[in-house]
């Protein structure tokens, strides 16, 4: 008797776990089209920003210090130093075209500098008060701009940026 009850009990374990596995593979998954797949990766990546800005601050910095710390890692991909290539403008595109929505435009341009502009489209994710995990809208923008000027000096050119009318207006040029 006892041998037919430990057989009963593995036989309801081996049962179990057979009933349990075809369950799980018969769970329905969603499936998503390209452009939720992109706006997802989207927001995913400002949010690892905004998470990287939250840990920063948590550890007496700056969203500035931040933008520092990231170009210092990054500048190097953009080119040799002082090699004074408008092409960043480019670079900047390509990053900014991540977002879906975005728009990005080239308003000038000579050789001797680019201008260009940026609907902002990470901004929707700071909502009505501007604040999304701790980490304002004006932080994230001050940490892209450190970035952006911090660039150009690498390169060997000038930066200066501007909000008008909800726009980024951006101008990397030769002269500083």
């Amino acid at each position: 008797m006892k041998k037919f009850v430990t057989l009963m009990v593995l036989l309801s374990f081996a049962f179990g776990a057979h009933f349990i596995a075809q369950q799980q593979t018969q769970t329905d998954m969603p499936t998503y089209t390209p452009e939720q797949r992109w706006a997802r990766a989207a927001s995913q990546i400002t949010v690892s920003m905004v998470a990287a800005i939250s840990y920063a601050k948590s550890m007496g910095q700056t969203a500035e210090q931040f933008g520092e710390y990231c170009v210092k890692l990054f500048a190097p991909g953009w080119g040799a130093p002082d090699s004074g290539t408008l092409n960043i403008i480019r670079g900047v595109r390509r990053n900014f075209l991540m977002w879906t929505d975005s728009e990005f435009e080239i308003t000038e341009s000579s050789d001797k500098s680019v201008t260009a502009r940026s609907n902002r489209p990470w901004s929707r994710y700071f909502g009505d008060n501007e604040t999304w995990y701790g980490v304002t809208l004006g932080e994230f923008e001050s940490c892209l701009h450190v970035f952006n000027v911090r660039l150009a000096e690498h390169l060997g050119l000038g930066y200066k940026d501007e909000i008008k009318n909800g726009w980024l207006y951006m101008t990397f040029s030769i002269e500083k």
